[in-house]
């Protein structure tokens, strides 16, 4: 009789430890079928699969808690995905809680809140040192903050020690093209799909680095590829993208012949790379696209109510197509109405009226000696035109000419020309221009002159922008961090299409 007992409380420890196993099995099963619906933008399957999940513990919970977080950052719903987040951060397990506070870093830099970004992330390091997404996460955060020399040095110890990382890569190569040093960013992408041939994600940079480079038909070449995947993959949101970014290149072009694309073999093994590899990989952020292929960036601000655009006028010269991105991520097409050579300003129009503008209440005069900071989207890349950039410094000399320029010690690259530059009030003091030509001005002083940025003098606007003045009332001094927050909705990523003529004739 005790044998049968015991053989009954054995069966049945079996089933119980067998239907536990089943459940952790299908729970992990369809945890991964989300992660492969949300990598391929399928985001109403992934909430689906998602709400008939039959959690089974907390551990679980947390979990889904944050792919839920995931989900809502995916789809710019910052705060719902904060929420969510925030649930996951209440468990025992480490490496949970860390990818929590990797989720609250990512939102909370999607909302321009540079200081809380860069607190989660180094919170999300603190409990596994070993995260190479919560790096590159405080890289762009820290970027973004100003201090590019700091992330810069982050991005190299990173791409020493992960140089078969897909993101590692695609996270220094977008440093430097969106400080100008296309060149670079192209050999290190180029070197890496050497090694790697199948990388989708890196295909889609280097290819739009090809283009804005000039090279037309290597650009078209990768895009393909990159769209065949999405084909396969049935990724409807990406296909749409890239057929649009192909045939703005070339109407004709899937009337011709062909590329040979990636094998199926390869695409399918590169899939179930992205899902194995999904906790470290870029969530990227489904902001409204621009329907077209730009070569040529700059920055803008929103003025009059939402209606206009301020940009430098050599940012949209020659242009055959304008869109501009504000930072929440909405898209208006743009035409130029007015301009003026002499400022190197213009004025454009939306077809969409935006909801926050920069009023002339916050127009000021530029003060020799006085600390200011430029927001300005670099150029294109993983760490480009999403958000904006702050750099800082002062105000150096301010001349009293018709030409109403002044010179700072913040850095403006091309991507920053037409940002706004503002003092420590918030208050507008002027229109990023460009970066003193210091090779020039060796050849004809013998002297190597300091990083001096070129801005144009905010009273200068009402050459294109009609508006009535008035005195700044602002005395509270801000922190950058606060600053950007501000205007992260009123600066905007100005993209333009411009024919190869004008082109060629920009780059000399």
């Amino acid at each position: 009789m005790k044998k049968r007992i015991v053989s009954i409380i054995s069966i049945l420890a079996f089933l119980l430890n067998f239907s536990v196993f089943a459940y952790g099995k299908n729970f992990e099963e369809s945890f991964k079928k989300v992660k492969a619906e949300i990598n391929r933008d399928n985001v109403k399957e992934a909430i689906k699969i998602l709400g008939n999940i039959k959690i089974e513990n907390e551990n679980q919970k947390e979990k889904v808690d944050l792919l839920f977080g995931d989900i809502y950052l995916k789809i710019n719903k910052t705060q719902k995905a904060i929420e969510f987040y925030e649930n996951a951060l209440m468990t025992s397990d480490d490496k949970i809680e860390s990818l929590g506070e990797l989720g609250l870093s990512e939102a909370n830099l999607v909302q321009g809140k540079l200081s809380k970004a860069i607190e989660h992330a180094e919170r999300s390091l603190s409990l596994n040192a070993d995260s190479v997404r919560s790096k590159i996460v405080l890289a762009m955060a820290i970027t973004r903050n100003g201090e590019k020399d700091k992330a810069l040095q982050m991005l190299e110890g990173l791409y020493q020690s992960y140089r078969n990382n897909s993101d590692v890569n695609l996270a220094i190569a977008g440093y430097h093209s969106s400080f100008d040093n296309h060149k670079e960013a192209m050999k290190i992408l180029e070197r890496y799909l050497k090694s790697f041939p199948t990388s989708i994600t890196v295909m889609d940079d280097l290819a739009d680095l090809y283009w804005i480079d000039g090279n037309k038909d290597k650009a078209l070449n990768l895009k393909y590829k990159v769209y065949k995947y999405h084909e396969f993959n049935r990724n409807r949101v990406k296909l749409k993208e890239t057929k649009e970014w192909i045939l703005s290149i070339d109407p004709n072009y899937f009337e011709k012949q062909k590329p040979k694309p990636i094998a199926k073999k390869k695409k399918k093994k590169y899939q179930e790379e992205e899902v194995e590899e999904y906790n470290e990989r870029k969530k990227e952020i489904q902001y409204e696209k621009f329907n077209f292929a730009y070569n040529f960036t700059g920055s803008g601000f929103i003025v009059g109510k939402g209606k206009y655009v301020v940009t430098n006028n050599h940012v949209i010269e020659g242009a055959k197509k304008i869109a501009v991105r504000n930072g929440l991520g909405k898209i208006a097409k743009a035409e130029v109405i007015a301009i003026s050579k002499d400022y190197d300003l213009a004025i454009l129009k939306l077809s969409r009226n935006y909801k926050h503008h920069i009023s002339p209440k916050r127009f000021a005069i530029p003060v020799a000696g006085q600390d200011v900071i430029s927001i300005g989207y670099p150029m294109s890349g993983y760490f480009g035109n999403d958000l904006p950039v702050i750099t800082q410094g002062i105000v150096s000399k301010v001349y009293e000419d018709r030409y109403g320029i002044f010179l700072t010690t913040t850095d403006i690259n091309s991507g920053n020309s037409g940002g706004p530059i503002f003092d420590m009030n918030g208050n507008l003091v002027g229109v990023s221009v460009a970066t003193l030509d210091k090779t020039k001005v060796l050849k004809e002083t013998g002297q190597i002159p300091t990083s001096m940025g070129i801005g144009i003098k905010s009273n200068m606007l009402k050459e294109v922008f009609k508006y009535k003045a008035t005195i700044p009332t602002r005395n509270i001094k801000y922190n950058k961090s606060k600053i950007y927050e501000e205007m992260l909705s009123k600066v905007v990523f100005v993209a333009v299409e411009a024919d190869e003529k004008t082109k060629v004739k920009k780059k000399k």
